[in-house]
């Protein structure tokens, strides 16, 4: 009892510093329609400064494929005030990192840097971000980059397995298409497409600025309304993203690939979208089933040698998301691993007690908090709940709603997503090999 009695005191406490720290948000509206957060802290020394636009590869239209990569790309290849090679000097003279990131549905720039210098660092943000020259030899220079990028991914087993799997769960979805793009698409841009794409995209009203760390937020404020805040603000393309149908019964593709010794194995179930009341039941089954070295599937398939590693999580995603399990594993053990992952997941189900429920719940609560004492894992977290859940609350409350979710809700997860044959699988086997 004393014991069980600590665990419930550490949970609340641990619930409790989480929510502290989550409602001290500075936010602002731009005058320009561009949002800024700002999250001061004063028990680091360092500062993560983030830009981040609500555009991905699904906004994409069929000729813009890669698009939103290709412009990340771009956008370090100069701007009005720092020419070609001259920003990774500056944050790199001043002891900080700079990179970015392109999603399916965001693309975000950041920077990490010391206190000091945060005025520096946004400087340098606004000015790759909204001041991007996106010059013309530039352009042709880049496409041969990216399209060597593509044909290295081709080149990987593993990126031909993830594609294969999201063509196979996604029939009408644009989250079928890769981010990359296709080569053809990617030799066909124009300038004139890019500064339209970019124009559309790259601007205020669908952009949001989060700093983290150690800055006074009035200051902040006054310096993103002389820099970002100074830009003009215009309407958002509406871009029509549909909805995936509902699947009826399982999807299977087999893969046969020369450059593989062993089987590589995708399996993926439709789950609530991200920052849904049924989502955190999600969260809790899935660090029960395949979080760490006490999880279900590392004791029963990876310690007992069934495969070689494996992977489970969902895609976080704010629409069609999925729960996918993927191993590599001896090809002749394809039909022992899937009957065994299926039966861990109804034996999970069935003998799911509150006392487990309970425990993955504080694992999941201390693993967020360790997760944001770093500036950068902060400010992510509030970049990706504002600009791709829509809804800063998944950020600040994300603990208590982990804190609500009871056994009944864990298994009603599994009964709705995860019980019946509509799940989605890739094989790849080496060239040659039987199923």
């Amino acid at each position: 009892m004393r014991a069980i009695l600590l665990l419930a005191f550490l949970t609340l406490e641990v619930v409790t510093m989480g929510l502290a720290l989550a409602q001290e948000l500075y936010i602002r509206d731009l005058p320009n329609g561009g949002k800024l957060i700002v999250k001061p802290r004063d028990d680091t020394s360092a500062v993560a400064l983030h830009v981040w636009f609500r555009v991905g590869s699904i906004y994409e239209k069929y000729d813009e494929k890669g698009m939103a990569h290709f412009l990340e790309h771009m956008l370090f290849n100069g701007s009005e005030k720092y020419p070609y090679g001259e920003v990774d000097k500056i944050i790199e003279s001043l002891g900080g990192n700079i990179n970015a990131g392109t999603s399916k549905d965001f693309t975000y720039y950041h920077i990490e840097i010391a206190a000091p210098y945060w005025r520096e660092a946004l400087e340098v943000l606004y000015q790759i971000t909204l001041k991007a020259l996106l010059d013309e030899k530039m352009i042709e220079k880049e496409k041969e980059i990216v399209i060597e990028e593509l044909r290295r991914g081709k080149d990987n087993p593993s990126t031909v397995l993830w594609e294969t799997f999201e063509k196979t769960a996604y029939k009408v979805s644009p989250y079928r298409f890769p981010v990359i793009g296709f080569e053809n698409t990617i030799r066909n841009f124009t300038r004139d497409m890019l500064l339209r794409f970019y124009r559309d995209f790259y601007q205020p009203r669908n952009m949001a600025v989060i700093v983290v760390g150690n800055v006074n937020p009035e200051e902040v404020e006054r310096e993103v309304t002389r820099t970002f805040g100074r830009e003009e603000g215009r309407p958002v393309p509406k871009v029509q993203i549909p909805n995936e149908p509902e699947q009826i019964g399982a999807r299977f593709e087999k893969l046969e690939d020369p450059r593989v010794e062993k089987a590589y194995w995708i399996i993926g179930w439709r789950v609530p979208p991200i920052g849904k009341t049924d989502y955190y039941g999600l969260v809790v089954l899935d660090e029960i089933l395949g979080s760490g070295r006490t999880s279900v599937l590392y004791r029963e398939l990876r310690e007992k040698g069934l495969v070689y590693s494996y992977f489970a999580g969902d895609l976080g995603r704010p629409r069609d998301n999925m729960y996918v399990i993927s191993a590599t594993f001896d090809p002749d053990k394809y039909e022992e691993v899937k009957e065994k992952v299926l039966k861990l997941l109804e034996e999970v189900y069935k003998s799911l007690t509150e006392k487990q429920v309970e425990s993955a719940k504080q694992k999941i609560i201390s693993s967020r908090i360790f997760e944001e004492e770093k500036v950068e894992g902060e400010a992510y977290d509030i970049g990706y709940s504002y600009t791709v859940i829509r809804d800063i609350d998944f950020y600040r409350f994300f603990e208590k709603n982990v804190g609500r979710v009871r056994k009944v809700d864990v298994m009603k997860v599994y009964e709705k997503y995860l019980s019946k044959g509509d799940y989605v699988e890739v094989l790849m086997l080496p060239k040659g090999g039987s199923r």
